[in-house]
């Protein structure tokens, strides 16, 4: 037993020096720091949404959509549509590092209205029957975006879209444009009629893309009930509107203006009192008087004629 203590103080000295130093004020209580991740590994929220449905008794036994209005609001922070410092991904940049991810449909110029700014296809000078040019397409920015829909379908792909980043729901939509438009090709054969088999059209048709031949989940008409906003919204300028409605009396007050400084109006003025010192206005209301009489006796003199002819 006397043997065993030696060398069990040994192995415990050891492994105090095998054990690292602790720094000065180790066993201190100390205040500590935190500082949460940025970028893409940020905790932060970035989008919140809310939906509430209701359904009728009518609505339920005939399987139409529930009624359904979803609010949601977007973030947008810089990494995501830019290359910085610390977070380079993106792959079509400008000179300024900036991402050109544009917006969907619902976001777009052409389906925004006047009052948020919206823009209407401008018709070229060449061919205004047959030819339009739309406004330019609008990408993310940074900043706030407000979205809001009437469709459950809008709302459903909405939340599956909270999944995805800017990169990954541009790619959807276009895949989306490619599923829309096999099918409609799709449509289109079967419409023209005859002996068409259905499993051959659909092999042949389902082979540019994997996956079955269905419609879109969201159509152009749940489409057309969404509308995505970039806040605050590019409200029209009231003064462009009040300028162009008052340009008729800038111009005709600029002309008064300048026939004072240029002397026509003093001109004038002295013109019309070297006349009322004449006979020349007397004449003039003379004859005018004198002609209006005679014409009220014409008339009067038609009338008794034709008042005498009828008798």
């Amino acid at each position: 037993m006397s043997k065993a203590e030696p060398s069990s103080q040994q192995a415990s000295q050891q492994q105090q020096q095998q054990r690292p130093r602790k720094p000065p004020f180790a066993d201190w209580p100390t205040i500590k720091i935190l500082t949460p991740p940025q970028g893409r590994f940020s905790p932060k929220a970035d989008e919140w949404c809310m939906t509430y449905c209701s359904q009728s008794v009518a609505g339920r036994f005939h399987g139409r959509e529930p009624n359904c209005r979803t609010v949601c609001i977007r973030k947008v922070f810089p990494h995501e549509v830019r290359n910085i410092v610390s977070f380079k991904r993106h792959r079509d940049v400008d000179a300024e590092g900036k991402a050109s991810y544009p917006l969907p449909a619902e976001g777009q110029p052409a389906n925004l209205p006047r009052l948020l700014g919206g823009k209407v296809p401008e018709e070229t000078d060449d061919d205004r029957s047959s030819s339009s040019k739309g406004p330019a397409t609008k990408t993310w920015q940074e900043g706030w975006y407000f979205w809001t829909s009437a469709s459950a379908k809008a709302a459903t792909e909405r939340h599956y879209m909270m999944t995805l980043d800017l990169e990954k729901q541009h790619q959807f939509k276009k895949n989306q444009e490619q599923q829309r438009e096999v099918w409609q090709d799709f449509q289109n054969e079967l419409q023209k009629g005859g002996n068409v088999d259905r499993e051959e059209l659909a092999q042949r048709y389902g082979g540019k893309y994997a996956g079955s031949i269905v419609p879109p989940l969201v159509s152009s008409k749940d489409r057309a009930k969404s509308l995505l906003v970039h806040m605050p919204p590019e409200w029209p300028s009231m003064w462009d509107r009040i300028n162009k409605l008052l340009t008729p009396s800038y111009r005709a007050l600029s002309i008064l203006r300048d026939s004072f400084t240029s002397g026509e109006q003093k001109e004038f003025a002295l013109r019309v009192w070297n006349k009322a010192r004449t006979d020349e206005p007397f004449v003039l209301a003379h004859r005018t008087l004198s002609r209006a009489y005679e014409r009220w006796k014409e008339k009067d003199a038609a009338d008794d004629d034709s008042k005498k002819g009828s008798t």
